[in-house]
């Protein structure tokens, strides 16, 4: 079942410079677009990497037509398509870590 966009789990989420190391504010918004470009998100979600330069937001944030969700929604959501919110940011986190290794090689 393909979703349209407007029903899609859409993650903005907010990547610390310092994930990149000592120069990572140098690199982050390079990085943010390769991530951008390099991760697939399931067929139920669309991801959007941008750089966490204010700590007062959220590195992660749920929404679904432009419509924020809470924790509580963002986990009713995934689990609708049995998924495990956390499982969900563990996998992500591991792709996101591979990413900056690739991203960091090249």
């Amino acid at each position: 079942m393909q979703l349209s966009d407007d029903k899609k789990l859409y993650l903005l989420y907010r990547v610390e410079p310092g994930c990149l190391g000592p120069t990572g504010a140098q690199m982050i918004e390079a990085f943010c677009e390769y991530a951008n470009q390099q991760l697939s998100a399931p067929s139920f979600a669309q991801y959007h990497f941008t750089p966490r330069f204010d700590k007062s937001k959220a590195e992660r944030q749920y929404s679904v037509n432009s419509k924020l969700l809470s924790e509580q929604h963002a986990h009713a959501y995934l689990a609708h398509f049995n998924t495990n919110k956390d499982d969900f940011e563990e996998l992500l986190d591991e792709q996101l870590t591979q990413a900056i290794d690739s991203f960091l090689q090249c």
